[in-house]
């Protein structure tokens, strides 16, 4: 009887374990393929930004000097010199409360919010 268990268990263990690799295989081929896709965007937007610099540099006679210190003064922004850009909260101009600025929209009234182009969402 044991063996009948043991055959039995195995056969049903074996498949979910098969399932579960699976699922992980699959999980692993979307990440592989998000990244892929943000590497495209991030390759896309230095590749605008560098553009722009060169435009800058070569019409206008910005010193690279000068873009560099614009970049630590906006890094610095926060506080901190991480390269990262932290946007703090904004308040909502009908209900007045704390919205992340990621978010378009009041999730407490709906109120529109009004701001940068540049403001994370």
């Amino acid at each position: 009887m044991s063996l009948f268990w043991a055959i039995h268990h195995d056969t049903i263990g074996g498949t979910y374990a098969l399932g579960e690799a699976q699922d992980a295989r699959r999980t692993a081929q979307e990440a592989r393929s998000k990244t892929n896709e943000l590497e495209v965007r991030c390759d896309k937007a230095l590749l605008v930004c560098e553009a722009l610099w060169t435009i800058l540099r070569d019409k206008l006679g910005v010193a690279e000097q000068e873009l560099v210190d614009r970049v630590n003064e906006i890094d610095l922004s926060d506080g901190k010199l991480d390269g990262k850009v932290r946007r703090p909260p904004a308040e909502c101009p009908k209900c007045k409360r704390k919205i992340a600025p990621r978010f378009m929209k009041c999730v407490y009234c709906g109120q529109v919010m009004d701001g940068s182009p540049f403001a994370a969402r």
